[in-house]
């Protein structure tokens, strides 16, 4: 029989990894499509797709640096701004959480 910790510890790790991945995936629109679907953003945020969220920014982001070079105090700005979420971490997290339960059938 496994202890809650051992069995909830493998599940924090698989998040935590989750939760690395996404981050990457800022490099890749298909990507955060996937992790932020429409039904993420109408839920949580102001905007229909996470494209039309960055599209009604100040930024003009049309490619990964772009992206990338938002500055991250601003942008959590942002997204506390905009969204039900704290900062942009908080948000990733969440939908993170939710893609690993849509891969699980949960």
């Amino acid at each position: 029989m496994t202890s809650v910790d051992e069995e909830f510890g493998d599940v924090s790790a698989v998040v935590d990894e989750l939760h690395d991945r996404a981050s990457a995936l800022s490099e890749d629109a298909d990507a955060l499509a996937a992790v932020f679907p429409p039904s993420f953003m109408e839920r949580h945020t102001d905007a229909a797709t996470f494209e039309a969220f960055v599209e009604e920014s100040e930024w003009e982001v049309s490619s990964r640096e772009e992206f990338a070079a938002i500055p991250q105090g601003e942008f959590d700005d942002y997204v506390a701004d905009r969204t039900s979420f704290g900062d942009f971490e908080e948000m990733l997290g969440q939908a993170g959480e939710e893609w690993m339960a849509r891969q699980l059938g949960l």
